[in-house]
């Protein structure tokens, strides 16, 4: 994959956000294939190269690889803003550039990590995370006793659509207290036509399926404290 189209993102993403990005730095990722059979097994692997782009913070990174592109950002404000936007420019010059033919997965993953100091044990997010997912403290012989409880919960929204979504407490040792993270990742496995319009528009659907699953995994009035409507 030639610099020059690593450049030109660089220069798009700088204009659009109005934020420096002074790092290009070579990119790579590797693969293997294990193959059992009869007589053992055997395995072959494989490595890509491509680039990644990142801003002075660090908050804001772009990977291309010959056959997948990244958008991550760490301080996250709205859709439109961090992600739907620079989306759009990044897979305007792909599309300029390399010419790809076929996209097979479009994903979302958003990782939020809850910090409340008034949270001193697991048993403190009662109320906060729905019940269901916190169904071990509820346990009336060892809820109390539980020191962690991180869960791999697997969701199949239709034949082309999925999400992943991994949760659990984090103990904080700086501030004596327990955090919560959910970690929830939606994704769309279908091949189609590479268009830059078709994949803005599943990726935007896909960011209102991870809202409805994040609502679903909070209380009520923990979502309005953190929209800004409690006390907290």
């Amino acid at each position: 994959m030639p610099v020059e189209t690593a450049e030109r993102i660089r220069d798009a993403l700088s204009d659009a956000l109005e934020i420096d990005f002074p790092s290009i730095q070579p990119a790579t990722q590797g693969t293997m294939q294990i193959n059992l059979n009869a007589g053992g097994a055997s395995w072959s692997g494989d490595e890509t190269k491509g680039w990644q782009i990142a801003s002075a913070d660090g908050q804001h990174s772009a990977t291309i690889l010959p056959s997948s592109v990244i958008w991550q950002v760490g301080d996250y404000n709205r859709w439109s803003i961090s992600m739907r936007g620079p989306l759009e420019m990044l897979l305007n010059v792909i599309a300029t550039d390399l010419s790809p033919s076929l996209v097979q997965r479009i994903g979302l993953r958003y990782v939020d990590r809850f910090v409340d100091p008034a949270c001193k044990t697991l048993g403190d997010w009662a109320g906060k995370i729905d019940a269901t997912l916190l169904g071990p403290l509820g346990n009336p012989v060892f809820g109390r006793m539980v020191t962690g409880a991180q869960q791999q919960v697997e969701i199949a929204l239709d034949g082309r659509h999925g999400a992943i979504l991994r949760h659990g407490p984090i103990p904080d040792q700086a501030s004596k207290s327990v955090n919560y993270l959910l970690d929830l990742d939606v994704f769309a496995n279908a091949a189609s036509p590479f268009k830059v319009a078709e994949v803005l528009d599943a990726a935007g659907r896909l960011n209102r399926t991870a809202l409805s699953l994040f609502q679903a995994c909070v209380s009520v009035d923990y979502l309005k404290s953190l929209q800004g409507e409690g006390d907290s």
